[in-house]
């Protein structure tokens, strides 16, 4: 049924251009493609006209929720908790920690004022009273739009290097100061004047990390050339352009020099595609790995070179022990010339090996064998000699304790059901490990190897006292996809929630690039299973790591149709066993996950689903690879550019086979202006298809478009919320569901 404060026929008008392009079909040879809507893949005064139109006519739409205010204040009064992160000890003898008090856009930077452990087991001591700021991002913008990209401290921690983004682009400018000069005060404008931080400016950094070497004297970077359309390094233009990411380079920035003095250390002028990451190793500083990768498929290179015997530069001479992309190999630690490397080289669920640089065969010696019923996702070195091992079984993550010999020591936690992130050194005697699940919002463990009898310890809780924890009540179901292949599924309810097909139910996927999705603690979530009786539902459809590199092949290219009938398939176990009402399942998914509801629509039966959210998606299958980073996507998706590919890309692209007749469930796309990952012409010129194929269709098909916002890392608190009222507002109103006063 259709809200009463819709009427179909009320969208913008969009021009539909007589422009055909011609792809090659290796069944069909030359194949003539509408796209109508190229216009929209340009900003001009058309394009903006048309986004202000679409932009009024969905928040008349939203605006009209009689519930919107209630729905906002338990987001808010949810989210309103603190939330910290583990703390990491630097070498100016200070513990450091992530710290946001509830609401506060970004999370800040704290460290402890002396060298001990700040003890949070009295209630009445706060981050305040053991703490300093040392860095807060929220003064970089009045708006909460500037955020940490990543960091490093030098070796020493003098200094901290940080990169910083600006509404939500995967660009970022490096900025250097010494840890003597917290930023801790407002300035008029810190990020053009801030007088503790040195003078060098360092741009045009994209999917990098910051490494320093271990003599202080500099770090290690990743950038793409200049682009005159970002302006200045505050300017805010950089992540609405759509130009392709080519051309990375690695260099070495040398403290206080300018950023055109740094040096060269790799590119490839031949593979225009290739990118590279950086590390040095832990302990003796002496080596450097580089990881050299084409796409974002799980295989690279990885060369390492000797610091003591080579000039940081160009004319490095790299030992290529891994030379050809058929694997991947991370590096975990190294005693001397024998490396420990984790990867997927004959062993879909990744094994860790160990290889000798002096030895010319390159042979791999087995350290951690391939476990075949659970997958290795993490492995940290620590306290000199042990090493820290999470697996996923099952979709649940499991924390080992490994020797020196690769053998195991003892589970930690085997009770324990979630998610599991552990962060620890190897000249450390201690690791932390933090706990989440669908109701744990936080737990941090410490694990101390100086304490043989109690080496295990809560260190830090979080308090969340929004709502009745015990109240929810979490399920793992296991159901059959299209192919008979056995598929797990997560569902959480209020324990009031009936299993008896009326509720409601929120459907959650990704299915791509290796991604697993695990237990995570989302007050938001909560707050609408409650409010309104929904339940929640994640499908670890196949494309994911969940079962290690062969779950995620099953789910790409040739193979992609899998995640779709995979997701197609929850909704429908959801439905016969009583779990959701026929009419009211909602599918959401970002990314990726966008692409995957939009196809779920295409592709399901009529009345499969009653609304759908597909948030910053994939949508024109045939043109992703010609903006910005999307040619590195083609491992997971096929290259529409080659025959072969075009034919099992074409059929499935979401705005390719929008059905004209269809009834389609209510629609809302969600995008944002800076999104220089998947590109906000995506959903522009989907939303277009939408409307012009079903303009009478019953229920609504929407577009918002969010400003000075990305593709969804660094997002304010605020943002998030905003978003959080539309998305679920846009659900409540399309579902006719009512929120329950508690």
């Amino acid at each position: 049924m259709a809200p009463s404060n819709w009427s179909p026929n009320q969208y913008p008008i969009a021009r539909r251009a007589d422009h055909f392009d011609t792809w090659k079909s290796e069944k069909n040879g030359d194949v003539k493609v509408h796209d109508p809507y190229i216009w929209l893949e340009t900003y001009s005064d058309e394009t903006e006209k048309w986004i202000d139109a679409q932009g009024a006519v969905t928040s008349k739409f939203l605006s009209q929720y009689p519930d919107s205010q209630k729905l906002r204040d338990s987001l808010t009064r949810n989210m309103d908790y603190v939330k910290f992160s583990a703390p990491a000890f630097k070498r100016d003898g200070r513990w450091y920690w992530y710290y946001n008090s509830g609401l506060q856009a970004q999370s800040v930077l704290y460290r402890s004022k002396t060298s001990d452990l700040p003890n949070f087991t009295d209630a009445t001591t706060t981050d305040a009273t053991v703490g300093e700021i040392f860095f807060d991002p929220n003064l970089l913008s009045s708006d909460g739009t500037a955020a940490i990209y990543t960091t490093a401290f030098s070796h020493s921690a003098e200094y901290f290097a940080y990169a910083i983004s600006l509404s939500g682009s995967d660009f970022s400018t490096i900025y250097v100061r010494p840890t003597s000069n917290p930023l801790a005060k407002a300035t008029d404008n810190p990020l053009r004047d801030d007088p503790g931080r040195l003078p060098e400016v360092v741009r045009f950094v994209k999917f990098s990390s910051i490494t320093w070497t271990h003599d202080n004297k500099g770090f290690f970077y990743q950038r793409y050339p200049s682009r005159e359309e970002h302006g200045s390094a505050t300017d805010d233009k950089a992540g609405t352009e759509t130009t392709q990411d080519l051309d990375a380079k690695l260099y070495y920035h040398r403290i206080g020099t300018q950023q055109s003095e740094d040096i060269l250390v790799v590119e490839d002028p031949e593979n225009r595609e290739y990118m590279f990451g950086i590390e040095v190793t832990e302990v003796d500083g002496r080596y450097l790995i580089l990881t050299v990768s084409r796409d974002t498929s799980r295989k690279n290179l990885l060369w390492v070179a000797d610091l003591t015997q080579n000039e940081i530069g160009p004319n490095i001479k790299w030992n290529k022990i891994i030379d050809k992309f058929d694997a991947e190999f991370g590096y975990i630690a190294n005693d001397g010339t024998k490396f420990y490397l984790q990867t997927n080289k004959d062993a879909p669920q990744y094994r860790v090996v160990e290889i000798d640089l002096t030895d010319p065969s390159r042979n791999l010696r087995e350290f951690i064998p391939e476990n075949k019923d659970a997958h290795l996702g993490t492995i940290l070195a620590v306290a000199d000699d042990k090493f820290v091992v999470v697996y996923k079984r099952n979709v649940i993550d499991e924390l080992y304790i490994y020797s020196s010999a690769g053998k195991e020591i003892e589970r930690l936690a085997a009770d324990f059901v979630g998610t599991i992130e552990v962060s620890g050194h190897r000249e450390r005697p201690w690791f932390f490990a933090s706990f989440m699940g669908f109701t744990t919002p936080g737990t941090k463990y410490q694990y101390d190897f100086r304490k043989p009898n109690d080496a295990w310890s809560v260190y830090r809780t979080t308090q969340f006292q929004g709502l009745d924890l015990d109240e929810f009540i979490t399920k793992q179901v296991w159901y059959n996809s299209k192919d008979g292949t056995r598929v797990p599924m997560f569902i959480v309810r209020h324990k009031d929630t009936p299993l008896d097909g009326t509720a409601p139910v929120f459907q959650y996927g990704y299915g791509g690039f290796s991604i697993s999705i695990g237990p995570s603690f989302s007050s938001s979530i909560l707050s609408i299973i409650k409010g309104y009786g929904l339940i929640y539902a994640v499908a670890n459809i196949r494309g994911g790591a969940e079962f290690g590199e062969e779950w995620h092949l099953a789910g790409t290219r040739e193979r992609k149709i899998n995640v779709f009938d995979d997701f197609i398939a929850a909704t429908q176990y959801l439905v016969a066993n009583k779990v959701a009402a026929p009419d009211k399942v909602v599918i959401n998914g970002g990314s990726n996950g966008g692409l995957l509801v939009a196809a779920c629509i295409n592709i399901a039966p009529e009345g499969t689903f009653g609304a759908a959210v597909a948030e910053v998606g994939v949508l024109d299958m045939l043109k992703f690879s010609q903006f910005t980073i999307g040619k590195a996507w083609t491992s997971d998706y096929g290259d529409p550019q080659a025959p072969h590919d075009f034919d099992f890309i074409y059929p499935i692209s979401p705005m390719h086979n929008v059905q004209p007749g269809k009834k389609l469930p209510a629609t809302l796309l969600m995008t944002a202006d800076h999104d220089d990952r998947v590109v906000p012409l995506h959903s522009f010129k989907h939303a277009a298809v939408l409307q012009h194929a079903a303009p009478q269709n019953e229920q609504p098909l929407l577009i918002r478009i969010d400003r000075k916002a990305g593709h969804g890392a660094g997002k304010s608190t605020e943002k998030r919320i905003e978003d959080a009222v539309a998305k679920y507002g846009f659900i409540a109103q399309t579902l006719g569901l009512k929120w329950r006063d508690s």
